[in-house]
């Protein structure tokens, strides 16, 4: 999977926003209600390197750590130590793709 069919596939299957964050693409849940601040993000997207970075919780994030396709590795930084998930494109198809985007939109909405 590539960056543009990443970012096609967020949007096609999750009710999103998609926005700049710090350069990257990004997307976050819309808010709770209209005017509302901004919803959780759930995902961006790192056109340079190649991967989507997921953001998930210790739990889920320990879920995806021994996927077989050993596409998922934590941040490293201190995001990564509370859940946040590298996700490498080159390594997943749409089905994995869309599985772990839904773990961490799901995840975005509590």
């Amino acid at each position: 999977m590539d960056i543009e069919a990443a970012r096609t596939t967020t949007l096609a299957h999750f009710v999103a926003e998609e926005y700049d964050h710090f350069g990257r693409i990004a997307y976050r849940i819309p808010p709770k209600k209209a005017g509302g601040k901004p919803g959780r993000t759930f995902l961006t997207l790192w056109p340079d390197t190649g991967y989507a970075v997921l953001m998930l919780d210790a739990d889920l994030q320990a879920g995806l750590l021994d996927h077989p396709s050993g596409a998922f590795g934590p941040h490293p930084s201190k995001w990564g130590a509370k859940g946040a998930t590298i996700m490498l494109l080159e390594k997943v198809n749409v089905k994995i793709f869309h599985e772990a985007v839904g773990i961490a939109h799901a995840h975005a909405k509590r």
